[in-house]
């Protein structure tokens, strides 16, 4: 039955077969569409809705792309996956990346068990990843999933099969936690073991440009002679990880050695400088014959990958700056060499650290701690190493060892005098059971008469001894007390209460020192 232009028509192709929908859409184009029944009225009513939706288009109501997304949407899934496959190997991806691709994407879609374009978002996507990480995988393989999923739906969404991508909100997984595979960088006796071994062997050549050019393995299978120019010291890396052209600076060593490989033969400029690639199994054995553990107590792991960690790890010492690393290393970010290529141990941190010069000279050191033949370690100027709380004044005109600094009493001028340690000598301290507060006598000096002092404790009797106040000769006060007398109405009441209760205890004084203190008079 024939209909005009406008109405569109419906035919069959065999008897009995399903009605076929004829019509002209909006771009003037002859559609053909299967009604997928033989009811010829429920065929009108279909090809009416879709010169419905046609006209809704021609006016706008309807976005194309909206609907071109819709009905990617509704394709399966394997088609699209095989359609990016394809796209990668036509771009000339490596063999190996390309079938880590297509592994990751098939056990995307079992593990999230989407079969359509529409379904795949992104709790699918946290469904599968979290599969992987109960299934004990390391945080890096999860972010290779994941990295694997993000690239295909970008892919789809430049090519128009998706309005936009909504992988890119799941969150990447912390790898430094829980780091399965870590290089460490080989040390110089390490290298050194490792060439003589590869020079027995001829393969010196090979573990120089991994060391010193910082070689991949894939560089050095596609390396020929004519990337290598011995006059000039250059060798240029074609095609490399970052399908770039790189021109590095040959190291003398490694010069040398390829010199000696092409010695007494002329190659083409595109023979391969290794027609034979050292395999991995071949490296090992090396690494072994040279002492090297393939992996260190720490679970470290070395590779040929690891001499270009060791070469980052030489340009850290030596100074270099990381944009000059960076470039040497043929990376995109400095911080990928800070990150993965440099391997700086305690002893790296030391050896800057003795190199960098001190605060405060050495002879003011030895006066501060009172201690002439050597320096050692202060301690910490509230706390005594014994553990007793120590005041730093000169009130009690004591020591147990050493008075380091011993300050006039007119505030002009400063003598310092290192006194040796002498167990003979008396020693002080302050009856246990009263600890007055330290911290405010410690901060408070009265002009330029500081007081020094400190308290002590003798941990072989525990007996008190009694801090003498006045000199044992004449008996007139010594020139400390007379300090503290002279300070006693600008001293804080919480120190004067401090000392008052440390004279009280030493010396058996009567307590109603204590209410001279607070009053401001010594009495």
């Amino acid at each position: 039955m024939a209909r005009s232009r406008g109405t569109g028509s419906l035919t069959r192709r065999t008897a009995g077969g399903p009605w076929i929908a004829r019509y002209w859409d909006n771009s003037g184009r002859r559609r053909e569409h299967s009604t997928r029944t033989t009811d010829k009225q429920a065929a009108e009513r279909i090809m009416r809705k879709l010169m419905a939706d046609d006209a809704l288009r021609r006016e706008g109501v309807i976005d194309p792309r909206d609907e071109r997304y819709a009905v990617e949407g509704r394709r399966p899934l394997t088609e699209h996956v095989a359609a990016y496959l394809a796209h990668c190997e036509h771009a000339g991806m490596a063999p190996a990346v390309l079938a880590g691709k297509r592994f990751t994407l098939a056990a995307l879609m079992r593990g999230a068990n989407v079969t359509r374009l529409a379904e795949l978002d992104a709790d699918a996507l946290v469904r599968h990843l979290s599969c992987l990480t109960d299934r004990g995988l390391a945080p890096a393989t999860v972010n290779i999933a994941r990295k694997h999923a993000v690239a295909f739906f970008s892919w789809c969404v430049k090519t128009g099969r998706a309005d936009s991508n909504p992988l890119k909100v799941v969150p990447l997984k912390s790898e430094r936690a829980d780091r399965r595979r870590v290089r460490r960088a080989l040390t110089d006796e390490e290298l050194a073991r490792l060439l003589r071994v590869a020079r027995e062997r001829g393969r010196e050549a090979w573990y120089l440009a991994a060391l010193w050019a910082g070689l991949r393995k894939g560089d050095l299978r596609r390396l020929t002679w004519g990337d290598v120019d011995l006059h000039a010291a250059t060798l240029t890396v074609r095609l490399g990880k970052a399908k770039r052209t790189d021109v590095l600076a040959l190291h003398p060593e490694l010069t040398a050695s390829l010199l000696r490989l092409q010695e007494g033969r002329r190659p083409f400029p595109a023979e391969l400088v290794w027609p034979h690639v050292v395999t991995d199994r071949t490296r090992q054995k090396d690494f072994q014959r040279a002492g090297i553990a393939l992996r260190d107590e720490e679970g470290r792991v070395v590779d040929l990958h690891a001499l270009r960690t060791a070469l980052g790890t030489k340009l850290a010492r030596a100074g270099v700056a990381p944009q000059k690393a960076m470039q040497m290393m043929r990376h995109g970010d400095y911080r990928t060499t800070l990150a993965h290529y440099t391997r700086l141990e305690l002893s790296d941190m030391d050896a800057v650290l003795q190199n960098l010069p001190a605060i405060m000279p050495a002879q003011e050191v030895i006066a501060a701690t009172g201690t002439a033949d050597s320096v050692g370690i202060r301690p910490h100027p509230k706390r005594h190493p014994n553990g007793c709380e120590m005041v730093r004044k000169r009130a009690t005109g004591c020591s147990e060892g050493t008075r380091g600094v011993e300050q006039a009493t007119n505030g002009n001028t400063q003598q310092k005098q290192g006194v040796s340690r002498d167990s003979s000598k008396e020693s002080c301290e302050r009856v246990k059971g009263l600890e007055p507060s330290t911290s405010t006598l410690a901060r408070w000096q009265p002009g330029a008469e500081a007081l020094a002092g400190a308290r002590t404790c003798d941990e072989a009797s525990r007996a008190p001894t009694p801090c003498p106040t006045s000199s044992p000769a004449s008996g007139a006060p010594s020139p400390d007390v007379e300090v503290v007398f002279a300070a006693w109405p600008t001293l804080p009441l919480a120190v004067r209460i401090g000392i008052v209760a440390l004279v009280t205890a030493a010396a058996g004084l009567p307590n109603a020192m204590r209410n001279s203190a607070e009053s401001g008079t010594l009495t």
